[in-house]
């Protein structure tokens, strides 16, 4: 009869849990530092395993006896624990599902408590029963991922002892059957208990399999039936059109990119994925379980990064890196911009610095990524990158020739550049390189923005951006108003400053607006190379026009009471959808539901505009959202034909959806739409009244519609009365509308327009080298004619070394010439 359980701890099982204690703080510090810190958390847990397993083993405590059971189940998560810690150091496992890190720590707790069931509370026991049941596939799931290692652990076992570790998940599932045989199995209760939690753990199993093999066929057929069409559309645009909805189709496409996946080839069944995506690789037992059963989605790598792009808005994610940033971190933002109420107008300047958290010593620096999401209608104006304490501003060049100075000082010679280049959808992306290990780099981006104007109000809106982590961040925002209007609204967290300036200091967020109230467009001007830009105000019109026909451009957006309200207000009126495959269709009474819940599930529509029968009598009324492909990403027999017949013929499109789409907006900043947006009610309004958007006259004027401005160029030397801003819109508008009227890009007189007036655009982008040779070699000049970087004008910047001297020497020439006679007299000679 075995004897009855001692009251107080037994000494090697209070042993055990002294240095579980002293165990799972390092495994957790091993979680959040570089490696050479996890190394030495290793070690130290590896001993202390090792360390247990000799005092158990010396003190007798591994015979048989009433307490062997608790003394095996610390030494069991103790070497749990320590095969995690190497798993930080020697990665086998990826960074782990949250779920599962909750069904282990059930799993370890569960393990250590079993030592004491016969003196728990009943309902304890029963809690017991079940938590062992539930969690009793994970070790058993862990111990078949490891099969591919047991021989060379084996091995090395007798070599450093240090694979012991990878046998962990079988010491774990010998002493689950052994509590059941031993406590569970022999108690109807508990044994019913540890079977329905096991069956439910089975089922939610199953379930997952199940629907992840719905998900991928679906996936499948949605690339079978793009590839079906033949419309000048690439097939994983056509693809991400009709893929189906919800998160795991989402973790599906990201498969061996963020989520791992078993790879069964040759070398082995756990082979780490070769393509690299900007986010760390998590390790999902359920999705390893599921795919290993039901096979990948046979879309390749390139595809579905090209869908997550789209549908996911991963842009960011995706972009090609020459060196990693891994280990970076935002721990400073600044904001100040000079903002012009009266002139609708604002120029931002957001200064970041990004450091570089990694202390090992061996490893190599790091490339920084940020992209920058811009206002409306906003261009980046001036770069800066600080090397050795002091600025240095951006050089304005080709894109090309700032992509190839790039690429060849960060990826062969590795010393310092930095360049931001633009990208559709109001963005753009800054790198910087190098960021060293244990330091910080600075850099500066100014934005010449138009305010938005809605309602009677004007909103100023910061950029805000995607790169480094900038959770902890702090913030220091400045605000300066030209003219301090009455009835301004501050944003959360601001307070009024000193001549007219608002301020916030406080952790970083960039989800802020600023309200004021919109003025009367004051009259201004800027002179600049014999051109004079003059800012006047825009009120949009309208004037009658009756379409011939009616598209309507059907896709997730929309909603079936819409629908129908539209078609009953054109009752009688030819009324056509583009579909796919069939081309154009009338809707009918007897086709409208039909043609509706076919179109509905595409996910965004790229509506041929070229395909238009009559399209200047033609109304396309859509309803979009922030999610479609970039003009960019369209094979060239679909957007060049596309963009010869809007240059010509610009395409009346009316928007009752909550955004537009980056593949319209695209269209709309260059022009080749007649663009207006609205409510429903609104839209059937004018489609009763048959009044619409007057379009803008084809003139070298350039309309600023959102903002309620327009700016006129003209042929004049008069005085300044505005800021060099209005120079920089007009120019950056003009480059758009004329690339969008043109198919080909390269352009001389296009770069030659970015260039005077210093703005990034799809041909120029800004570039800072290390040094004078730098430029010289790559042939990046700077025009001396030019408006040069923007600056902020009045917010006392500290001057330069060098700028300190230059004002020193001119306060002492003043003196000299003033006070000259006083400070040397001379006596009067006499003669």
């Amino acid at each position: 009869m075995e004897a009855a359980p001692s009251k107080r701890l037994p000494e090697p099982f209070l042993l055990g849990l002294v240095l579980l204690t002293v165990s799972l703080p390092l495994f957790v510090t091993s979680c959040y530092v570089v490696e050479d810190k996890a190394a030495f958390a290793f070690l130290i847990n590896h001993l202390i395993a090792l360390f247990y397993f000799l005092a158990l083993w010396w003190s007798g405590a591994l015979k048989a006896s009433p307490n062997r059971r608790k003394v095996t189940a610390a030494a069991f998560v103790l070497l749990f624990i320590d095969a995690y810690t190497v798993n930080n150091v020697f990665s086998v496992f990826q960074t782990s599902a949250p779920w599962f890190v909750v069904v282990l720590v059930l799993l370890c707790a569960n393990t250590l408590a079993f030592g004491y069931f016969d003196r728990w509370p009943e309902w304890v026991r029963l809690l017991q029963c079940a938590v062992l049941g539930f969690t009793f596939l994970a070790p058993v799931y862990l111990a078949i991922y490891l099969l591919p290692l047991y021989i060379i652990s084996l091995i090395a076992l007798i070599a450093i002892g240090i694979s012991v570790v990878t046998f962990t998940p079988i010491f774990l599932c010998w002493f689950n059957i052994r509590m059941v045989q031993q406590e569970v199995w022999k108690v109807k209760r508990y044994r019913l208990t540890y079977l329905y939690s096991g069956a439910a753990a089975l089922l939610l199993t199953a379930a997952y399999v199940i629907v992840y093999s719905v998900q991928v066929k679906a996936i499948d057929d949605s690339e079978r039936f793009a590839i079906s069409q033949n419309n000048g559309i690439p097939v994983w645009i056509k693809t991400a059109q009709t893929l189906p909805r919800g998160p795991l189709v989402e973790k599906i496409l990201k498969t061996d990119l963020v989520y791992v996946s078993p790879v069964w080839t040759d070398a082995s069944f756990w082979d780490v994925p070769d393509r690299r995506y900007d986010h760390e690789l998590i390790h999902d037992p359920l999705f390893v379980t599921a795919s290993a059963l039901c096979g990948r989605t046979t879309i390749s790598g390139d595809d579905r990064l090209n869908i997550l792009n789209v549908i996911y808005d991963k842009r960011h994610y995706t972009e090609e890196r020459l060196w990693s940033g891994n280990d970076l971190v935002t721990t400073r933002v600044a904001t100040a911009a000079d903002i012009w109420p009266q002139y609708h107008l604002a120029y931002t300047e957001h200064t970041l610095t990004v450091a570089n958290h990694d202390e090992r010593t061996w490893t190599r620096d790091e490339e920084a990524i940020y992209t920058f999401h811009l206002p409306q209608g906003a261009v980046v104006t001036s770069l800066s990158l600080w090397m050795n304490g002091k600025e240095e501003k951006g050089v304005l060049t080709t894109r090309q020739k700032a992509t190839q100075a790039y690429k060849q000082i960060v990826g062969v010679e590795r010393h310092d550049p930095s360049v931001v280049h633009w990208q559709e959808g109001d963005r753009v992306v800054v790198r910087v390189f190098p960021v060293p290990t244990a330091r910080e780099r600075k850099f500066k981006i100014g934005i010449t923005s138009p305010l938005s104007v809605e309602k009677g109000q004007l909103y100023y809106q910061p950029a805000w951006f995607e790169g480094p982590p900038h959770e902890g961040a702090s913030y220091e925002a400045t605000l300066r108003m030209d003219r301090w209007p009455a009835g301004i609204t501050l944003p959360a967290g601001f307070r009024n400053g000193s001549q007219h300036t608002i301020t916030r200091k406080g952790d970083y967020d960039a989800n802020w607006e600023l309200r004021l109230p919109a003025e009367p467009i004051d009259n201004a001007a800027f002179n600049f190379n014999g051109q004079r830009y003059t800012l006047l105000p825009y009120t949009p019109s309208q004037e009658v026009f009756l379409p011939a026909d009616y598209y309507l451009d059907l896709n997730c957006n929309w909603r079936y009471e819409d629908y129908r309200k539209i078609l009953l207000q054109l009752k009688g009126k030819p009324v056509w959808v583009f579909h796919p495959v069939n081309g154009k269709i009338a809707i009918t009474d007897a086709n409208q539901q039909s043609l509706f819940n076919h179109l509905q599930q595409a996910r965004f529509s790229l509506f041929p505009f070229h395909q238009l029968p009559e399209a200047a009598n033609a109304l396309v009324i859509t309803a979009t959202d922030n999610i479609s492909p970039q003009l960019k990403d369209l094979d060239s027999a679909f957007r060049e034909p596309l963009l010869q017949f809007l240059a010509h013929q610009p395409v009346r499109v009316y928007n009752i959806g909550a955004a537009i789409s980056p593949y319209l907006a695209t269209l709309r900043e260059s022009r080749s739409l007649i663009y207006d947006h609205g409510s429903i009610g609104e839209l059937l309004r004018q489609l009763k009244q048959q009044r619409f958007l007057r379009p803008e006259a084809d003139s070298t004027d350039q309309v600023i519609a959102h903002a309620g401005i327009r700016i006129v160029s003209s042929a004049d030397n008069a005085g300044n009365t505005g800021p060099d801003h209005l120079a920089r819109l007009f120019a950056y508008n003009q480059v758009l509308q004329q690339m969008g009227r043109h198919v080909a890009t390269d352009s001389t007189a296009l770069i030659n327009t970015a260039t005077k007036a210093y703005i990034v655009t799809p041909l120029s982008s800004l570039v800072v080298l290390e040094s004078t040779n730098d430029y010289k070699r790559f042939d990046i000049k700077e025009d001396l004619n030019s408006l040069q970087n923007a600056s902020l004008k009045s917010h006392g910047a500290v001057p330069e070394p060098h700028e300190w001297a230059l004002f020193i020497i001119a306060v002492l020439i003043l003196a000299y010439v003033r006070f000259e006679k006083v400070l040397f007299r001379r006596k009067k000679q006499v003669c």
